[in-house]
């Protein structure tokens, strides 16, 4: 996403906006972890977020085997390793505590991915489960 996808925004002259469950502090650690802008990530500390866009929460949504598989085939071993290098490295800098939600169960939301040309939206992803991440061909060629 950051290497292929921030950049397509950036020459189309848009922007995109990271937002993850957690605090705003975790959501600065992650920036600063994976070399992007902090100005472009948010925490969704208290889920709303989520609420509002509708994305899927609960344990249920949680473990997919077919999802993971998918995740893994998508993902080459060095991206999965520097994703948890950056996950292990905010951890260090500002603790587990920190990095989680205040609340355990929005730990049990999933993402989604939108795409939008002022307000008309040119792709919508809900993640069903862990591991249905949008591919990143459909975001490019959402930007065309």
């Amino acid at each position: 996403m950051r290497d292929e996808v921030l950049p397509a925004v950036q020459r189309k002259g848009g922007k995109m906006f990271f937002v993850g469950v957690g605090t705003g502090e975790a959501a600065k650690e992650f920036a600063s972890q994976l070399g992007i802008a902090p100005e472009l990530c948010f925490g969704d500390e208290d889920g709303e977020v989520g609420e509002a866009v509708g994305l899927a929460k609960g344990f249920k949504t949680m473990w997919n085997p077919p999802a993971v598989d998918n995740l893994m085939a998508r993902n080459d071993e060095a991206s999965l390793k520097a994703l948890g290098v950056s996950f292990k490295g905010a951890v260090d800098a500002i603790g587990i505590k920190k990095l989680a939600p205040a609340k355990s169960a929005d730990a049990l939301r999933q993402g989604g991915t939108f795409v939008y040309r002022g307000s008309t939206p040119l792709l919508e992803h809900f993640d069903s489960k862990v591991g249905d991440n949008c591919e990143i061909g459909a975001i490019l060629e959402a930007l065309a």
